[in-house]
């Protein structure tokens, strides 16, 4: 596998609309995620989150697996352009909180470095079987580390080579053997996969829309038709996920990932009259709850007012380049956060265009707070409104129910939470809880989870009422827009040209 394991020898054409985006197939990458949000981070696509899942693997039910993306909407080039890369002299954190205090209590990182020269056209300069051809001239390496608070970091993979960016079938006739080659299985039955992938982001842009301003664009359709990502994913069992290695007395983790540039320091190390370098990182991008920022954010792009302003450039700086900076454990006592999340204005407009609905709940959302922040629990409080119990009476997916982690240091989070003990279901629904499917979203997110219509349907009073469906019975986004596969890392293989 060219891998050492420890312990083991063209131009996108891009139309945006005010509430919704759709990306027509060209040859080229586009500068943008599949988040249409911090114009920071749409300016440097390798660190631009895309997407976070996590899961219960359906093929073995004893392990978890997380993927997150970034670069979404990039078009199928087949070497004619750059590769699809991971940014180097960057960290990529993938976070797991069990105790529910917004700091994580593990962390996989991986970090990349090149091989080889990014350059036009000089990607191959034969036909590519495997990893170690000598034809492919350039490649990413990357390291993961495992991190936990109080022990020395453990490096799981040193010198992993990342899945190429799929290049044509004269060059890679066969690119699924090269992702094959790019899954590491590793002791303590992890498994762990980088590289390029075709974006399965499930997701109805008409009810995007919905959800970000009340007014629905004229036609259902999935954005992200023919796109691809680069994609970590990473499969562990539950037991060295889980609080105190017992996934049965703590079955409940929360995840978000982070990535961070290089940036340099020259006060840190530095002695007297000795100031010595040092490199340190800087967190710019968060992926939790990943419709958040792009929905919600009150200043992103595709935000009206300002419809202009809001489709050409967004406001740097502003809150949606912001989030990318916080930090979990902050979010509890973070304004603009809170007022996201519990102020909304979207569901009074759609109401107003469609009059015989039931009357969405008023501000502030107790309901959106207990599903962004505490994760469902009969145990849980929501300190906003008149600071009484949350409304949503489930015991489904937050840290509260581990029985060894301390309620007393529970702080209320935006986070992607996930209960492990949930069974694998044969039939999966597209609204997860809302539709008898527990294991579904907001109980972590599978690929076939669709979190933008979870979240209107929340946002427009369910599960309280229930009278709403006529809202969601015009849709094009019936499934993920790719075909997905039977086991890890269940990404499908990049989109090509040819």
């Amino acid at each position: 596998m060219n891998a050492r394991v420890p312990g083991v020898p063209a131009c996108a054409v891009l139309i945006a609309l005010a509430v919704g985006v759709l990306v027509v197939p060209g040859s080229g990458p586009a500068r943008a995620g599949s988040h249409i949000d911090a114009p920071s981070a749409m300016l440097d696509p390798e660190i631009n989150g895309g997407d976070l899942y996590a899961f219960t693997s359906p093929e073995a039910p004893d392990t978890v697996t997380f993927i997150t993306t970034y670069q979404s909407l990039r078009l199928p080039v087949d070497g004619v352009m750059p590769p699809s890369t991971f940014a180097t002299k960057a960290r990529y954190d993938l976070n797991i909180d069990t105790r529910g205090t917004g700091t994580p209590d593990l962390t996989y990182r991986w970090t990349f470095r090149d091989e080889g020269e990014r350059k036009f056209f000089s990607v191959l300069s034969g036909r590519v079987d495997s990893l170690s051809s000598p034809n492919l001239k350039f490649k990413q390496r990357y390291t993961l580390e495992e991190l936990r608070p109080g022990k020395p970091s453990k490096v799981l993979v040193e010198d992993g080579i990342a899945a190429p960016s799929r290049s044509g079938a004269a060059g890679m006739p066969d690119y699924t053997k090269l992702r094959e080659q790019a899954v590491l299985s590793l002791p303590g039955g992890i498994k762990t996969y980088a590289g390029q992938a075709a974006d399965a982001f499930f997701n109805d842009a008409r009810e995007m829309a919905m959800l970000k301003s009340g007014v629905e664009v004229p036609l259902p359709f999935s954005p992200l038709l023919g796109t691809n990502v680069t994609a970590m994913a990473i499969q562990v069992p539950k037991k060295a996920l889980a609080l105190g290695g017992d996934p049965k007395r703590n079955p409940v983790l929360g995840s978000w990932a982070t990535a961070a540039r290089e940036t340099l320091d020259v006060t840190r190390g530095a002695t007297s009259g000795d100031q010595r370098a040092e490199p340190r990182y800087a967190q710019v991008s968060r992926m939790g709850h990943v419709i958040l920022n792009e929905a919600l954010a009150p200043d992103n792009y595709l935000t009206p007012p300002g419809l202009a302003r809001g489709l050409v450039m967004g406001v740097p700086g502003g809150i949606a380049d912001q989030y990318n900076t916080w930090k979990p454990a902050d979010d509890a006592r973070n304004e603009h956060l809170l007022k996201m999340i519990t102020q909304l204005k979207s569901p009074p407009m759609i109401h107003a265009l469609h009059p015989g609905l039931a009357r969405p709940p008023g501000n502030p959302r107790k309901d959106m707070y207990e599903l962004l922040m505490t994760g469902l629990s009969s145990k849980a409080r929501c300190p906003v409104g008149d600071g009484t119990d949350c409304p949503i009476k489930r015991d489904l997916n937050s840290q509260l129910l581990n029985a060894d982690a301390d309620p007393s240091k529970f702080t209320p989070a935006e986070m992607l939470r996930l209960n492990m003990s949930t069974p694998v279901t044969g039939n999966p629904r597209k609204g997860g809880f809302l539709d008898g499917d527990p294991q579904g979203f907001p109980n972590g997110r599978r690929l076939t989870d669709d979190p933008t219509h979870v979240l209107v349907r929340v946002a427009m009073g369910e599960p309280a009422l229930t009278q709403n469906a006529s809202l969601f019975g015009f849709t094009l986004a019936t499934a993920p827009p790719t075909r997905l596969e039977a086991s890890f890392p269940y990404l499908a293989v990049p989109h090509g040209v040819i």
